[in-house]
């Protein structure tokens, strides 16, 4: 993947010329843990499932509702709530806005799909998903960035008509975290969100 730096997160000055767009199916249905679920089963229904686990972690910024989130969505073999990158992210949030386990209810975050793309395809039932996010953190001032996450995901076909999971196995490559709309983002392999009508 394209090496990103810290500032390539922050700040970029959008793209000339747009670029390349994913269509992603919205959410159908409610999901264990608070998570949106119902996707097809598809590669961009893993990454609309992605995006879904995501938001709703960082979103919450809660170490319980991050267990909560882990235990429902992520299958076993897997790395284990402890290593896995999205508690990392709320502990060192809460870390540094000098929270507890929950953040604040003064504190806001909103956590919305700006770009994604399908990594890797392995038959019908696994894909390598990856999410950029919109960030915005509210503490006393308001902090934005662009977050890149990979997972690998996996079809279950049990219950509720089936749903895409975490899949087993070592943690995924971090993926470059640029500004949505960049060039660098679009170099990076990013293609703009947009949402389908999911009737596909």
């Amino acid at each position: 993947m394209l090496p990103a730096t810290p500032d390539d997160a922050r700040q970029g000055v959008p793209a000339a010329i747009a670029g390349p767009v994913i269509e992603v199916p919205p959410a159908t249905a409610a999901g264990p843990a608070q998570v949106p679920t119902g996707f097809p089963h598809t590669p961009e229904g893993a990454v609309g499932q992605l995006a879904a686990i995501e938001t709703t972690v960082l979103q919450g910024m809660s170490i319980p509702q991050t267990n909560q989130v882990y235990e429902q969505w992520a299958m076993a073999d897997g790395s284990g709530v402890a290593q896995w990158a999205l508690t990392k992210n709320v502990q060192n949030f809460l870390a540094s806005a000098g929270q507890g386990q929950t953040k604040d209810p003064t504190v806001t975050v909103t956590a919305i799909p700006a770009a994604a793309q399908v990594k890797a395809t392995d038959g019908d039932d696994w894909v390598l998903a990856c999410v950029l996010l919109d960030v915005r953190a509210t503490i006393t001032a308001e902090a934005h960035i662009g977050y890149g996450y990979c997972e690998r995901m996996q079809w279950q076909p049990a219950g509720q008509g089936g749903r895409w999971m975490i899949a087993p196995g070592a943690a995924a490559a971090p993926a470059p975290s640029t500004w949505p709309g960049t060039e660098t983002a679009f170099k990076a392999g990013w293609r703009t969100w947009v949402t389908s009508n999911g009737a596909d």
